[in-house]
């Protein structure tokens, strides 16, 4: 498989590139691995390669690989997230462009190739029912299709859909790796201090190169640790932080920060010099703040009310039981 311009991941990339070669793709994989490292990409080059004919696809020139390109082979469908941040399982009455239902009538009828290649973005964003409704259409697919579904969250896909599917798992990229992207693209924030925070994630970095983002994570960590070390005001403001990265990003960079100032004590790195000032020299409170914000991401499928959520946690936390969390039931 032509792989150029693709950043890490080369364990992965053979994979692929063999089953290609071997010609025993399977009906259903399962990309996985945290968001902004590269699966989509990957996902949307395996799929052009295999509607073409060339002997390293995809070849980028032909007629297959340049609709795959544009958005606009007939046979190549993605299903992503909508404006709210989830795939909708649609109304049984009518099929809407963008949801469940659409895919499973469009996979139903017959491809233009032969082929049908299809990429389902943000799988752990599908409600369980209408992951059971996609059940069928990836246990017994029409000839001919090979169906990539792309989680950054595997806990939250059903475990019929992970039985049936080849999981391959990819990790973040290197620090070195996101440098590099970074200082090619000459950001106006240090590459260094991006890549740090990014935890692997080019998508992350990429977003922290703007100054006025890396701002506001600066002042959130502010409050947090000194909430926790001095017990100082948290008003937590989320809203722009939200509108601009997501809140899946910001809670994945509020875990890079602070996981990453457990590093020096337990044999890792030492922590970015940014980081000296939002430390919890409390070993306890930030082991525990870890999983508070490992808990919200899971529970950003539940609907959560983050910003509450995080405020209640972190006004409970000097009461809690080793490492036990309140339940968290703030919804919107």
């Amino acid at each position: 498989m032509n792989t150029t311009g693709i950043i890490g991941h080369e364990r992965q990339l053979r994979v692929l590139s063999l089953l290609i070669r071997n010609g025993n793709t399977p009906h259903s994989m399962l990309f996985s691995g945290k968001s902004g490292i590269g699966k989509k990409l990957i996902a949307r080059r395996f799929l052009a390669a295999l509607s073409c004919g060339a002997s390293d696809p995809p070849c980028g020139a032909c007629p297959s690989c340049l609709q795959a390109a544009g958005g606009s082979h007939p046979d190549i469908i993605e299903l992503l997230p909508d404006d709210k941040g989830s795939i909708p399982i649609g109304d049984a009455d009518r099929s809407e462009p963008g949801t469940v239902r659409w895919l499973i009538e469009r996979l139903s009828k017959k491809s233009v190739s032969g082929r049908y290649g299809v990429l389902i973005d943000g799988a752990d964003t599908i409600r369980v029912e209408g992951q059971n409704a996609l059940l069928k259409t990836i246990e017994e697919p029409q000839a001919g299709t090979h169906i990539i579904i792309i989680t950054s969250n595997k806990s939250l896909i059903l475990p019929t859909i992970l039985s049936r599917s080849l999981d391959l798992s990819f990790s973040p990229l290197g620090a070195d790796e996101v440098r590099e992207v970074l200082a090619a693209a000459g950001t106006a924030v240090e590459p260094g201090l991006a890549a740090a925070l990014s935890g692997g994630s080019l998508e992350t970095a990429l977003a922290l190169s703007d100054e006025a983002v890396l701002a506001g994570v600066r002042e959130v960590c502010g409050e947090i640790t000194s909430y926790l070390t001095r017990g100082e005001n948290l008003r937590l403001d989320l809203a722009a932080l939200q509108k601009k990265i997501g809140m899946d990003q910001l809670l994945s960079v509020l875990l890079t920060v602070y996981r990453s100032l457990l590093l020096p004590g337990m044999g890792g790195e030492p922590a970015h010099p940014f980081l000296a000032e939002y430390d919890v020299p409390d070993r306890q409170k930030l082991k525990q703040l870890i999983k508070i914000l490992l808990a919200l991401r899971k529970g950003l499928a539940n609907n959560l009310n983050i910003r509450n959520a995080l405020k209640g946690m972190l006004y409970a936390i000097d009461g809690m039981d080793g490492y036990g969390l309140p339940a968290p039931d703030s919804a919107d």
